[in-house]
């Protein structure tokens, strides 16, 4: 879950708070005292006329009404802000009367941002959001509003920070196997009979569904037990398309059809060039959920124990599910 992050709208609404408020205080002064002496002929009524001159007391009124204006239209800019959160923005606003209203977010949203020439000058600009509702909600002015786009995209769908970093591949690869790390020398090539070999995929989605199960992980392919590089060419050479494109969407299609799209977003492939040879390190991230893989119409529940992939039984996986998940 990410930290809620609090956005407020670029300091050029203070100044034009501040013009637009003592424009309409300075036309309600002279509309309510109108012109020639009536002002004066008012303050000579007042008790304390006498103690204090005519031009001071308008000095100093105009002075405190200008004070006045100065901190209500800070104080305006600063309790009106956006605040994101996992799933959510609120929007807030008022000195003396709060307002306060929820947007949902969804992952089938849209989002915009556009700016004026004046905005791209200055660097602020709004966001429109609109839902799979259809309900819509404006980020107005807000100071650089394009870095706060992946603010909101990590709000949509948080999993996807945990892939904003390319892993080093040099310190995942210098490990031994252990509960978040896995080798496999290929995805679907078998160096041993020296042809395609489907068992290797289920092997592969075994680890995988296991890491999504238990606390995430990573899967290297392209590299032996032993730690020999032998990298993915043999199995780019049982693909249509015969590079690192077509290997990633080869694996999508069987991610999907073993596990589950609805899972597919918590997957992320990336490739390396290590000793002029390509290898593939598949991150995974936890689910919140039990995930099952589905082999010969059966479906199987593995976690990760140690550097091993275990199939729970049906009993094992109540119990594993109640301690694992109990949070959700």
């Amino acid at each position: 879950m990410i930290n809620s992050t609090i956005i407020r709208r670029s300091p050029i609404i203070v100044i034009r708070n501040f013009i637009a408020i003592e424009i309409i205080a300075f036309f309600f002064y002279f509309l309510a005292l109108g012109h020639g002496s009536l002002k004066y002929d008012l303050y000579t009524s007042l008790f304390f006329s006498k103690l204090i001159p005519y031009d001071t007391a308008k000095l100093v009124f105009l002075s405190g009404a200008q004070l006045l204006i100065t901190i209500f239209a800070f104080m305006s800019w600063y309790y009106e802000y956006y605040k994101i959160s996992q799933n959510t923005i609120s929007h807030s606003k008022g000195v003396f009367f709060k307002k306060r209203k929820i947007f949902p977010l969804d992952k089938f949203m849209t989002i915009t941002s556009f700016s004026g020439p004046l905005g791209k000058l200055l660097h602020y600009g709004s966001i429109n959001l609109k839902n799979s509702s259809q309900n819509s909600i404006i980020l107005k002015t807000i100071s650089y509003s394009e870095d706060y786009l992946k603010t909101i995209k990590k709000a949509i769908n948080p999993i996807s920070q945990r892939f904003n970093k390319k892993p080093d591949i040099n310190e995942v690869i210098n490990q031994e196997e252990n509960e978040k790390l896995e080798f496999k020398s290929s995805f679907r090539f078998d160096h041993k009979i020296g042809q395609f070999n489907r068992d290797l995929e289920k092997a592969s989605m075994k680890n995988i569904a296991a890491f999504l199960n238990s606390k995430g992980g990573f899967l290297v392919l392209g590299i032996s037990d032993s730690g020999e590089i032998l990298g993915l060419e043999n199995d780019y050479q049982t693909i249509q398309r015969k590079n690192s494109d077509g290997f990633e969407n080869h694996f999508t299609q069987a991610f999907n059809s073993m596990i589950g799209p609805e899972f597919r977003n918590l997957i992320k492939l990336w490739f390396y060039q290590i000793k002029e040879k390509e290898i593939c390190l598949i991150q995974v991230a936890p689910s919140s959920k039990p995930v099952y893989l589905k082999l010969n119409n059966n479906e199987h529940f593995y976690i990760r124990t140690g550097n091993i992939v275990t199939d729970l039984k049906f009993s094992e996986v109540e119990n594993y599910k109640r301690s694992h998940w109990k949070k959700t």
